[in-house]
């Protein structure tokens, strides 16, 4: 049977979009937002200053929700494709995933290489650049630390491509039984990472890119999936805000209460590690609930479009910052609200801008291309938003 015809379901959730663009505007606020004490900033806010700051640390867990939400998706996608087709193809997955991730990907490192040369960057991390050109940049930055590029970010696509190493073999092979055991093998290896690393006082960065440590987060998208066993969960409106406002009481007393984001040799330790990597999965889940489900016509159609082009927005934004920053307002001496606000808006402004043009003209040849090996079909490609389903 020809690619182009084996499709044999569909599963696509409109709210998932939303959480997708969800993830990428914490991580954006992360990357924006001073997480520093700042004179100039403390000049603004006051005492409040640190409220600022433990808020923009906890935006960092954008990105575990990133992890959860493609841990969920996949696994739903594949347990599917089982049941309906009797196995998982193993192939068609890899080639639907290098349709997906390796064009723009591979693009976001070209960049990086570019701007390598220009001011603000390190010619020298072209060497370590070269780690992201065969997915091992989140160990790169365990072993050798961040670089100065707007690629660096894509050091968290590596730990997602660590991840489909194993995961079609996983439901292709696996029980449910045995699904549930392996999902508790990944806490362990990663709470047991965690307590090494607070035993040795480990550097933030060596827990933070830590392959290991992330697995926590995949672990908890996959137990969710099994747990709701193809069910959406129906609840009341006030229980969905409920769950939100959850979210960020677990992310923010994760960064403010127990230190989880550290700057320098300050590591909080081995069970302040782990309580706080384990309220940042919690309130991964806590949101994903929160939208699975939702009526997907109370949802914005802009919102939706946005969670579309979100790995577009991710790869884009760094090299954004750094346009906007030294070509236009960043060396502006006299920090004030409004100029911090003019600052961030042109960020994400010029980020939207370049992921649509990306998505557009770049990366829907491939979409197109992906979705003719699809067997459980999911985002809509090139189409105008469709709330319907």
């Amino acid at each position: 049977m020809a690619a182009s015809k084996t499709i044999a379901g569909r599963y696509y959730r409109p709210e998932l979009d939303v959480v997708r663009f969800l993830a990428f505007a914490f991580v954006f606020l992360h990357h924006t937002v001073p997480t520093d004490p700042d004179p100039r900033i403390a000049h603004i806010l006051g005492s409040a200053a640190p409220i600022l700051y433990a808020s923009a640390r906890a935006c960092r867990f954008g990105l575990d929700l990133f992890f959860t939400l493609s841990a969920f998706l996949i696994c739903e996608l594949l347990i599917r494709e089982r049941e309906t087709t009797g196995t998982v193809g193993v192939k068609q997955f890899y080639i639907r995933r290098i349709l997906r991730i390796w064009p723009l990907y591979y693009l976001g490192v070209a960049l990086g290489v570019v701007f390598a040369f220009l001011p603000g960057c390190h010619p020298s991390d072209l060497i370590r650049m070269a780690w992201f050109a065969i997915f091992m940049g989140s160990w790169m930055a365990v072993f050798h630390g961040w670089i100065a590029n707007p690629a660096g970010p894509l050091w968290s696509v590596s730990v997602e491509e660590q991840f489909y190493v194993f995961a079609p073999w996983i439901v292709k092979y696996f029980n449910r039984k045995w699904f549930y055991g392996f999902c508790c093998l990944m806490l362990l290896v990663s709470n047991t990472t965690l307590y090494y690393l607070g035993k040795v006082s480990a550097a933030d960065h060596r827990i933070w890119a830590n392959a290991f440590v992330q697995f926590e987060s995949f672990a908890a998208g996959i137990l969710l999936c099994l747990i709701l066993r193809g069910r959406l969960p129906r609840i009341a409106a006030w229980k969905r805000l409920l769950l939100l406002a959850g979210t960020w009481v677990c992310w923010f007393f994760a960064c403010f209460g127990l230190n989880t984001y550290f700057i320098g040799n300050h590591n909080p330790g081995s069970w302040q590690l782990i309580g706080g990597y384990a309220l940042a999965s919690l309130g991964s889940v806590m949101l994903l609930v929160a939208f699975l489900g939702m009526n997907p016509k109370l949802l914005p159609g802009w919102v939706i479009y946005l969670g579309r082009i979100s790995y577009g927005l991710y790869v884009y934004h760094e090299f954004a910052m750094y346009i906007i920053n030294h070509l236009l307002i960043g060396h502006l001496a006299a920090i004030t609200g409004p100029v911090l606000l003019l600052k961030a808006g042109s960020e994400f402004g010029l980020t939207v801008l370049m992921a649509a043009l990306s998505y557009r003209y770049f990366e829907t040849p491939f979409l197109k291309m992906k979705k003719r090996h699809a067997v459980i079909e999911s985002q809509p490609v090139g189409a105008p938003v469709d709330r319907s389903h």
